[in-house]
């Protein structure tokens, strides 16, 4: 993660001529600006959204140049790495940069004769041995996927996941998940099925991902139905949907979906032949 951060760091800010030192670097000697960069804590997220790990950023600016010009270093920082999709060239790894705000408040640091101001960073990447098993995908995911990728195909860098988060996942994106699911009885031929499914969305600007979310939930109320195989006549049903706008899009997802089919009873069970099981609930805990 460090040297991808520092490659787009690098490329983005021409301003630091390519001074992004370690906190262990000495800087007294160096030209300003520079940027100090510094591996902190691991967080742990949860299964579908792989672990965290945070940073910081340190931009180091010259007294005389005043906290003006570290406030617009600092904006630089942010823009380059908030919400971007990087690759570690050395390590391979796939991993999205969230800005978390400041550390501490503004700082004069005499050693170098500099101001500077520490800048948070959650950095979320996918765990390749907790990758999904795609013989165990589920079906409704699946179906979901097909349609999504329909409702937002006027914009075809849109890629839609099911389950967890790919290694080398790319923005924008979509991942659904199942959160939840339970079967109870229709009647003597059938059996309802009812799935709870979180969508995160994923994009590359704010705006765009709001609005992403957005139409996603608005195609879903008017299309009422998602075909899993629509030459036998088999959907599903949208029950509800609802848009969860200040929801942390990577942990939490902001569309929550109710999907519900019934489901033709085995041969044995409809006619008696074996006891009928009432209700079977599933919930797949929450994280984040």
């Amino acid at each position: 993660m460090r040297d991808g951060i520092r490659r787009r760091l690098v490329d983005a800010i021409p301003g630091i001529g390519g001074r992004v030192l370690e906190s262990h670097d000495d800087g007294t000697a160096t030209d300003k600006p520079y940027l100090v960069l510094i591996q902190g804590e691991d967080e742990g997220l949860n299964g579908w959204a792989g672990f965290g790990r945070i940073f910081e950023v340190w931009p180091y600016q010259s007294v005389a140049s005043g906290f003006a010009s570290v406030d617009q270093l600092g904006e630089a920082v942010v823009q380059a790495l908030d919400g971007h999709t990087l690759t570690d060239d050395a390590t391979g790894e796939v991993f999205t940069c969230r800005y978390h705000g400041t550390v501490g408040s503004d700082r004069t640091d005499e050693e170098r004769d500099a101001l500077t101001r520490g800048l948070r960073f959650l950095v979320a990447a996918v765990d390749p041995a907790e990758q999904t098993d795609a013989a165990s995908a589920d079906e409704w995911l699946e179906a979901l996927a097909v349609w999504t990728q329909a409702a937002l195909g006027t914009d075809p860098d849109w890629s839609v996941y099911c389950g967890k988060w790919p290694q080398d996942y790319r923005l924008p994106a979509v991942l659904w998940r199942v959160s939840a699911m339970e079967t109870a009885d229709g009647n003597a031929a059938s059996v309802r099925v009812r799935k709870m499914v979180f969508g995160h969305v994923l994009g590359r600007t704010p705006n765009e991902q709001m609005n992403a979310a957005a139409q996603i939930a608005e195609r879903l109320k008017q299309d009422a139905k998602i075909a899993l195989n629509a030459e036998n006549r088999q959907y599903v049903t949208v029950r509800e949907c609802a848009v969860m706008a200040e929801a942390d899009a990577l942990r939490t997802g902001q569309l929550m979906v109710t999907l519900t089919r019934r489901t033709v009873r085995p041969e044995a069970v409809s006619s008696g032949e074996a006891p009928l099981m009432k209700e079977v609930v599933y919930h797949q805990t929450m994280g984040g």
